[in-house]
């Protein structure tokens, strides 16, 4: 009787190809995002300290409201650099791996209200670059294309009366 033939045979090298490739891609996305997060790290300073600006600035403002603005506004200002100033706060006092697992909580606990900030986020930055891509491709623009074009003198005609012939240099139309 025959039996059925065993596979004693040691793995073909695709396996040991196929478990390099994965060892590779897992240390490859490890480095990258190490490499993210030390970045992170390094530019949450000047974030923080950006935040810290725009929190006293809107501190200021709400100070420095009429007297007869609803106290709604200047509590509703007050209120928007708090929370600011405790975003500065967090990005000083955290590391960008809390920071990413609370965004990442945040994100799973309220999921609408992270979608609806993205978005918001979203249009605010493309409102930002679209302003900025103005200014920057006419300064592009005027950098590129030389001088303006030649403007022909105006034309003028000393006797206006004179209609039916068209108008040379010299002459006002």
């Amino acid at each position: 009787m025959n039996s059925p033939p065993t596979n004693n045979a040691p793995p073909t090298s695709g396996s040991g190809t196929t478990d390099e490739l994965r060892s590779d891609a897992k240390e490859l996305g490890s480095s990258a995002k190490d490499r993210v997060q030390r970045e992170i790290d390094a530019r949450k300073g000047n974030a923080a300290e950006q935040a810290k600006s725009v929190s006293s600035a809107i501190e200021r403002t709400a100070g420095e409201l009429d007297p007869d603005a609803p106290q709604w506004l200047k509590s509703a200002m007050q209120q928007g650099a708090d929370q600011i100033q405790r975003f500065a706060d967090t990005l000083e006092q955290k590391d960008s791996r809390e920071i990413f697992n609370d965004v990442r909580t945040f994100a799973r606990d309220n999921p609408a209200t992270f979608l609806g900030a993205c978005a918001a986020a979203g249009f605010a930055a493309a409102r930002v670059f679209k302003a900025g891509g103005d200014d920057q491709s006419q300064g592009f623009r005027s950098q590129t294309q030389g001088p303006p074009a030649q403007v022909e003198e105006p034309i003028f005609r000393n006797d206006p009366m004179q209609s039916g012939r068209e108008a040379t240099r010299g002459e006002f139309v």
